[in-house]
């Protein structure tokens, strides 16, 4: 009888448990972290201030998830409305480097007087590169 109970209970946990993963993402300004984030986060915002940034200085997101591509390519792009191309990074890791100079924002700043930039990030098979994804909204960059 005990057996059955224990083999019951186990069941019954197995139907009632809920396991989430969470995709999750850090900001860096360089090497120095400015934000910790994962896929829960609502609408997050990063203000840097114009005058305490250098134009060798770079904004890097590591994008990490539970469930890894191994053969995918990973971009980060920055969304803002401009009929220029916009800059973008890619990597074939998972939670990779992906840096864009922050004289590519500064420069979009000087010409269009933009101070907000959204960043997107998608993943992309071989076979699905070609294919226009929404991908995650991952944060709002304010330059002051």
């Amino acid at each position: 009888m005990k057996q059955i109970l224990i083999l019951l209970s186990f069941i019954g946990i197995s139907l009632i448990g809920y396991s989430d993963t969470l995709d999750y993402y850090h900001v860096y300004l360089n090497d120095s972290i400015i934000g910790q984030y994962n896929s829960n986060s609502e609408k997050p915002s990063i203000v840097l201030n114009h005058s305490e940034l250098k134009d060798n200085d770079v904004i890097t997101v590591r994008y990490g998830t539970d469930h890894p591509c191994i053969e995918c390519v990973h971009v980060l792009s920055v969304l803002i409305e401009v009929k220029e191309k916009t800059p973008k990074a890619e990597t074939t890791e998972n939670f990779g480097k992906l840096s864009i100079p922050l004289k590519d924002l500064l420069y979009f700043q000087k010409k269009y007087e933009i101070n907000k930039y959204h960043f997107n990030y998608n993943v992309y098979t071989e076979n699905s590169l070609n294919q226009e994804d929404n991908g995650a909204y991952l944060f709002e960059l304010k330059i002051i």
